[in-house]
């Protein structure tokens, strides 16, 4: 497949990752541009590697077959050195030695598309924006994947608190969509392919691509009924006390992926 337009390319950015005790979670590719260098990375949550800095992950990847597309898929366990965000539950592995292990045993090169902070949603950017936006979240949910070509599944939904104002904690947001284990580490975005309008009614021709930010966790209710707020599981599993989804998630504003840039400058 050759992908043409913004949803296609983001089919190429996500990753599916599977933890050494089988959990499974969402990672994706970005790229970050600091003094003329480019640094290949793979950004997910902490638990997605089971807060373990030196977890072997399977990464499930798209190989290169020329003229800019990719029809062969191939699968690689790894054990990479994961970075750690010290307050959000967010971490990076640079992703290059993976890429390198994958073309050793190939022969090809991996085909993916890298998000950019071009599209990292800014203060001023979220200040644009209304309460209310629509949202398309990629990812992995309860595992399901197209397993024939190796894609994502696309949800969509809305914020559920002002994007431009942090949710009871500083850099967390909630949005109003089915959050379920394997979601984990799902890039958030505005996606408008045609038209769009901002919140002051202007109707706008054209595309718009933004990252609002990462999911990690999500209110669910017990069977007492209590409001529990917990990290979108990794796994399945059968619970004494079963858990009720919200179709509520939060997520970690894509602001926060700066303190991984001034990391790597700092090297």
């Amino acid at each position: 497949m050759q992908p043409k337009t913004i949803s296609e390319q983001l089919m190429f950015n996500t990753v599916k990752l599977v933890a050494s005790d089988g959990s499974s979670g969402t990672g994706f590719f970005f790229n970050f541009d600091i003094d003329g260098k480019t640094y290949p990375t793979l950004i997910t949550n902490k638990h997605v590697v089971r807060y373990n800095p030196n977890e072997a992950m399977t990464f499930f990847l798209h190989l290169e077959t020329g003229n800019n597309s990719s029809e062969e898929n191939h699968q690689v366990t790894y054990q990479t050195n994961w970075i750690f965000h010290s307050k959000q539950d967010l971490c990076f592995c640079f992703i290059n030695p993976v890429l390198e292990e994958v073309k050793k045993r190939t022969g090809k090169n991996v085909f993916y598309k890298a998000n950019t902070k071009s599209i990292v949603a800014t203060q001023e950017k979220l200040e644009e924006l209304s309460a209310l936006e629509e949202l398309v979240m990629v990812g992995y949910p309860i595992g399901l994947w197209d397993q024939q070509n190796n894609f994502p599944i696309f949800r969509k939904g809305y914020t559920a608190s002002h994007p431009a104002l942090d949710f009871n904690q500083q850099g967390i947001g909630l949005v109003d969509m089915a959050c379920f284990p394997g979601s984990s580490g799902s890039p958030i975005y505005i996606l408008n392919e045609g038209t769009y309008s901002d919140k002051t009614g202007n109707i706008y021709m054209g595309k718009r691509i933004i990252l609002i930010g990462i999911l990690y966790a999500g209110p669910q209710y017990n069977a007492q009924g209590n409001l529990v707020i917990t990290t979108i599981p990794t796994q399945q599993k059968v619970f004494a006390s079963t858990p009720i989804m919200t179709n509520l998630g939060y997520y970690v504003k894509a602001s926060e992926l700066n303190e991984f840039e001034a990391y790597i400058k700092n090297l």
